[in-house]
């Protein structure tokens, strides 16, 4: 979802992207996450008018946790209930873009199994994953999970690591071996996070840490469970500019031709449409011209870029060679150096200029 998101905190102002969005919180893309329980606010603007909640973060997901998840580092935010009018004409807002996002999902209804052994939990996530249109079964064994997915194959299970009998590790193994189980996307949730590796390493395609959040668990489900097979390859590739420089990237893009588009967060969120290698469309949170923005995010060297197949809605109001953008840019950055590095004039010495006099 192309909907870049303004953050108060501390005093500061910032723009991010948003990753995932449900009714009571979203998942904010960032490499400078606040600390959990840090209060901020988060403002929108949709359909032009801009919006304003305050929420609260609730949860992080660092640089190393997300490389082993295959996501981006961020912070998770929870709004606070509606209070005054502005809260809930942000809410009315967050509801609609939810309720259209979830127009375009290819298979609602999707059914979902949950595995835990916690009957209070399976009572609340139920509940929840039932308001948010899934068809839900829950088990407390593994063997439960097993016999839940064999009766009726759903589209994702969320799968507790401690399950009793069986546990969730011995499930992915069993699924994995079960023709009529094995492409079923698995989400581990756990207390110890050193469960991670194992999880992945046993065919899980997410994994949450315990405690979660009930959105937190709604949007992953959903991503997995409503993902059809072009959603599943959107993402091409995902990095840092620390570890490819936006310029070799491009050049790469036009090389191989590719169509896509090339979304960026850093000081702010920008993104770059191409079409079988030429520049087609750029945009950005401040607002300015196409141009001006790609002078501008060319001379980014910090920050994350992710590259879909799908490229974002655009009127191809350009046409931009990219060895071309590269070269203006180089001498750009060439004059701006010469310019600074002109030595300064030398006054004479050895007497005092009179600037009355030389005046008159």
């Amino acid at each position: 979802m192309d909907l870049p998101v303004e953050l108060f905190a501390m005093g500061q102002r910032r723009w991010v992207a948003l990753q995932d969005l449900s009714r009571s919180g979203m998942f904010l893309q960032t490499l400078e996450p606040l600390e959990v329980g840090s209060k901020v606010h988060v403002a929108i603007a949709p359909d032009g008018r801009r919006l304003v909640t305050t929420a609260r973060v609730t949860h992080v997901l660092s640089a190393a946790e997300a490389a082993a998840l295959g996501r981006h580092p961020g912070m998770g935010v929870e709004f606070r209930e509606p209070t005054d009018p502005a809260d809930h004409l942000f809410a009315l807002a967050i509801e609609r873009l939810v309720r259209d996002h979830r127009a375009i999902a290819p298979a609602p209804g999707a059914h979902i199994v949950v595995g835990d052994s916690d009957t209070r939990l399976l009572e609340r996530l139920s509940t929840a994953l039932g308001e948010a249109g899934f068809s839900v079964s829950t088990a407390t064994t593994g063997m439960a999970v097993l016999a839940a997915c064999l009766c009726r194959t759903p589209d994702v299970v969320l799968l507790d690591r401690s399950l009793p009998v069986l546990d969730g590790l011995r499930v992915l193994e069993a699924m994995a071996h079960d023709p009529r189980l094995a492409a079923i996307p698995v989400i581990m949730t756990s207390a110890v996070t050193a469960d991670i590796g194992p999880a992945f390493d046993r065919g899980a395609m997410d994994f949450i840490a315990k405690p979660m959040m009930t959105h937190e668990v709604i949007v992953r489900a959903r991503r997995l469970a409503y993902a059809s097979p072009r959603q599943t390859d959107r993402t091409v590739l995902r990095g840092t500019l620390a570890d490819v420089a936006l310029p070799a990237l491009l050049t790469m893009l036009e090389q191989e031709r590719k169509t896509g588009r090339l979304a960026l967060t850093g000081d702010y969120v920008g993104w770059i449409d191409i079409e079988d290698g030429v520049i087609v469309s750029a945009g950005s949170s401040r607002e300015v011209d196409a141009p001006t923005t790609l002078m501008s995010l060319l001379d980014w060297t910090h920050g994350t870029f992710e590259l879909s197949s799908i490229a974002g809605p655009h009127d191809s109001e350009l046409s931009v060679s990219i060895r071309h953008l590269l070269l203006e840019h180089a001498q750009r950055a060439d004059e701006s150096s010469r310019v600074t590095r002109l030595p300064l004039p030398r006054m004479p010495t050895g007497r005092i200029l009179n600037l009355d006099a030389a005046a008159s």
